[in-house]
């Protein structure tokens, strides 16, 4: 018979051959994401959830998530090319390229931020693997990322008269990338905001710093050489920049951008899993 409050709980499958640790405690990192595969479904049913919360009661429903970008990208063309009159070749573009992308990755740190506190009682009351909270967090702003670029590609493709390009194709590649690196980083924060809540208060600095050191509202191209590097290091960097190259300038990251973007994306994800798997264990006590 299963102990209270053990963190031992049956298979997801209802499979009664096999026990897991529900909490991911001792299991390892290799461990925890066998677990968190098995609680796919709690995944799923999570970010179903909280979709269907942020549109509950509206009369449009999810066709919010597709009229804001739209009124977006009308406001930002009227503002910079009418009554701003910037003329760069494609800056509007550009330029909502960049926020979508950081959007997806500040939003998803906030929320991921918080996943492991904002859920203490959760988490004292049902067994489930804790990584669930914050990739969960990450994988519902995913959806909404992907409902707006859903609207916003064939919208500018369509303004600037650009026809579909092969490097297009690269675009799933990038999102994996930037979700891997995404997910590491909120479970990263999730797990020093549950030991040090002050963390919450400096991320709204550094996610300051890192718009501002990422180029969204400024061309890569025209900063000078020297400090090119250093821009392409902040973190978004390399993202920002692949989405920019293969949506509207139709060709393949340049060789750079790819190598700093996948190595982001593995150290961040295998960094920020060991991290969170080495330390949840200790959660419950400090919430």
């Amino acid at each position: 018979m299963q102990r209270a409050g053990s963190g031992r709980a049956r298979r997801p499958d209802g499979g009664s051959d096999a026990l897991v640790d529900a909490a991911g405690a001792g299991l390892g990192t290799l461990g925890s994401l066998a677990a968190l595969v098995q609680y796919r479904e709690l995944i799923r049913n999570l970010v179903l959830k909280d979709l269907k919360l942020k549109y509950r009661g509206s009369i449009f429903g999810f066709l919010w998530s597709l009229l804001n970008p739209v009124v977006m990208m009308t406001v930002y063309l009227i503002a910079f090319r009418y009554i701003m009159r910037i003329r760069s070749e494609g800056f509007v573009f550009l330029l909502l390229v960049g926020i979508l992308a950081w959007t997806f990755f500040s939003a998803s740190a906030s929320m991921g931020a918080g996943a492991i506190v904002d859920n203490g009682g959760l988490l004292k009351t049902v067994h489930f693997p804790r990584a669930v909270l914050p990739i969960a967090s990450v994988l519902f702003n995913l959806a909404q990322y992907l409902l707006t670029i859903l609207v916003f590609l064939p919208f500018m493709l369509l303004v600037y008269r650009m026809p579909p390009s092969a490097p297009m194709l690269l675009f799933p590649v990038i999102v994996l990338l930037q979700l891997a690196m995404t997910i590491g980083v909120a479970l990263a924060l999730a797990a020093g905001v549950a030991f040090f809540r002050d963390i919450r208060h400096l991320l709204e600095i550094a996610l300051m710093v890192m718009f501002w050191t990422t180029p969204i509202i400024y061309d890569y191209q025209a900063i000078p050489g020297a400090w090119r590097w250093p821009v392409l290091l902040s973190p978004m960097s390399p993202f920002v920049l692949a989405y920019q190259q293969i949506l509207y300038y139709g060709r393949v990251p340049d060789a750079q951008v790819s190598l700093v973007a996948v190595l982001y994306a593995a150290i961040a994800f295998t960094a920020g899993f060991a991290l969170f798997t080495r330390v949840q264990h200790e959660f419950v006590e400090q919430i």
